[in-house]
């Protein structure tokens, strides 16, 4: 028996391990988990319980229509004396019956119920404002858990190609083929994976808690960056906007906000208006006065009252309502331009990353093919050590901002959804208790108060632009260290020279790369590229090897110094190809050795 029941207890504890193994599943799917955000988050249930709330409040207000219906009853010890008699000590009873039906109470009956009901209302498009925003919370959660799962893998793959070169490293210091040099910066290029590697993975820890809170379950591994339906975007930034005021819930609940206020500050009008009642009452009382026996009293009564003096409080409070109607303006225009302001931001966004992903993508490609040259490259004693880490380092700089850019597209899709009020309807997401609110049949059409319609301003910002053709054709025209390189591209010869068989900038030229820098920053839809140049000293190919290193130390300074983008700005070298200068002469040959920056009005 004890082993039966001791069998029993373990299927039993299995079943219930079983039970929260299933419960607690990880969320592999988009639609879910912006579904699973809808249905439990705390803020969208206090939202739908204020909408609860409100429907009840109208309903108690409604009540004021109906009769009123009351029975009291008393009992108590009297003792009565007169001039004439004393009556003594008695006990005496008394039963009442009262049906009161409100005639005329100055509308505020009326007036409390309109205000309610809008109040219903604002309470219900705010239930859609709360849903809209969780489940934008729930989308950028996603995107961010699948963008820092990207992030840890590359760094991971770059930690590993770290290792692996630096284990190479170790071998060949230890037979006496590498320089110890090679050694320290292989060790220092490692410790920098593995901080990055760090990095990644708290980060990663970290938006998966967030995802926890806002979904209520952790995300599975390996997510699929989601598609967004951005079908129901318009492609136009005035319909966009029109869609965004139409349908937002901020404004709509806004709207219904101010309307309930207009009702509320129309029952200050009751009190300085009579109050008329109909009344009928019967009362059964037994030894009243002293005197035995049952009285009975029936009447029907017309029952009206008027406030003569209040002590002021009727005008404080006309005054208190009149200012109450006037915040609700002013908060019906603060929606109007958060709507506009984010509605616009978010839709400009989606355009210029648009084209970011793209450049992003072809500078990834680009640099993942560089990186496999290089690495065949210095297996065979063709390129050096610190060429083939920077290879790696510029192609995991690459892989991340690309990853980057694409979830913040399609943040900023998400974005222009919600604000426009649609991503629940854009993913087919009904909100919580839909099927409840749609029983309801609740009069969603728009009465907005004539007194804020012209308070959404129709116009949108201008959208900014840049003349990249008219940029770089300026900067040809005004200075003569520009030059037109054809195909709106312009090449800036920069004041930077190198020693013979040097690659190393001196502090002398650190102007001349903070003004070029400085300009790309204020410029990020122009790119560049650095191109490196020598004189004929030493063969083409060292010539073509020396001016790449050029080319990157120039590069390496203007970002890692300077903070310009690193998909902004590459590098390319021409060894001895493009002499500005005659190399039969000293001068003409440290000329040569230079670098141009190529700006093409074609990039980003």
């Amino acid at each position: 028996m004890k082993y039966q029941a001791g069998l029993f207890s373990v299927l039993i504890a299995s079943c219930a391990l079983s039970s929260v193994a299933i419960q607690a599943q990880p969320v592999a799917d988009f639609r879910t988990a912006v579904t699973q955000a809808v249905m439990t988050n705390p803020r969208v249930n206090a939202a739908w319980y204020g909408f609860e709330a409100t429907r009840e409040a109208q309903r108690a207000a409604e009540g004021g229509f109906y009769p009123s219906v009351d029975v009291s009853t008393e009992i108590g010890r009297e003792e009565r004396e007169t001039p004439l008699v004393n009556l003594g000590s008695y006990t005496r009873d008394a039963t009442r019956f009262t049906i009161t039906q409100m005639l005329f109470d100055g509308f505020e009956t009326r007036e409390e119920v309109r205000a309610l009901g809008f109040s219903k209302l604002r309470q219900y498009y705010e239930l859609r404002r709360s849903s809209e925003e969780i489940a934008l919370e729930a989308t950028q959660a996603y995107l961010d858990t699948v963008r820092f799962q990207k992030l840890v893998g590359f760094a991971e793959d770059n930690y590993v190609f770290h290792r692996e070169v630096h284990d190479k490293i170790v071998e060949r210091a230890g037979g006496g083929v590498s320089q110890g040099v090679d050694l320290e910066q292989s060790s220092a290029r490692l410790a920098l994976a593995e901080s990055n590697l760090l990095t990644e993975t708290t980060n990663l820890h970290d938006v998966q808690a967030r995802f926890q809170r806002i979904v209520g379950d952790l995300p599975a591994n390996d997510l699929a960056m989601p598609a967004i339906p951005a079908g129901m975007i318009p492609q136009m930034r005035s319909a966009a906007l029109n869609m965004a005021y139409e349908k937002s819930p901020e404004i709509n609940a806004a709207i219904e906000n101010l309307r309930a206020a207009q009702a509320d500050a129309n029952r200050t009008n009751a009190p300085f208006m009579p109050t008329v009642n109909f009344r009928y009452r019967n009362e059964v009382e037994h030894d009243t006065d002293g005197f035995e026996g049952r009285f009975d009293e029936e009447a029907v009564e017309l029952v009206v009252n008027y406030n003569l003096f209040r002590g002021g409080a009727d005008s404080a409070r006309k005054r208190e309502f009149f200012n109450r109607y006037n915040v609700a303006i002013e908060e019906r225009k603060e929606a109007c331009l958060n709507v506009r302001q984010n509605t616009i931001i978010a839709f400009n966004d989606i355009a210029a990353l648009e084209q970011q992903v793209v450049y992003l993508d072809r500078n990834r490609l680009s640099q993942d093919k560089t990186r496999r040259a290089y690495q065949d490259q210095f297996d065979i004693g063709q390129r050096t050590l610190l060429d083939l880490l920077d290879s790696q380092n510029e192609y995991f700089d690459t892989q991340r901002a690309y990853i980057n850019a694409e979830a913040a597209m399609r943040g900023a899709q998400t974005r222009t959804l919600a604000n426009m009020g649609l991503l629940l309807a854009a993913m087919d997401v009904d909100g919580l208790n839909q099927d409840q609110v749609d029983r309801l049949n609740l009069e969603l059409a728009r009465g907005d108060d004539a007194n804020a319609r012209h308070l959404c301003p129709p116009e949108a910002p201008r959208p900014v632009t840049v003349d990249k053709e008219a940029l770089l054709a300026r900067l040809a025209d005004t200075n003569s260290r520009y030059r037109d390189a054809g195909e709106n591209r312009v090449a800036l010869s920069l004041n930077v020279q190198f020693a013979l068989n040097s690659s190393i900038i001196t502090d002398d030229y650190d102007a001349e790369m903070a003004n070029a820098a400085q300009f790309l920053i204020d410029n990020p839809a122009v790119v560049a590229t650095v191109e490196g140049h020598t004189d004929i000293s030493g063969t083409a190919a060292y010539n073509q090897w020396l001016s790449e290193r050029r080319a990157n130390a120039v590069r390496t300074v203007m970002i890692e110094k300077y903070g310009v983008e690193p998909s902004q700005i590459t590098a390319v070298g021409y060894g001895q190809a493009r002499p500005i200068a005659s190399n039969d002469t000293e001068e003409g040959r440290a000329r040569n050795r230079r670098v141009d920056l190529v700006l093409d009005s074609n990039g980003v």
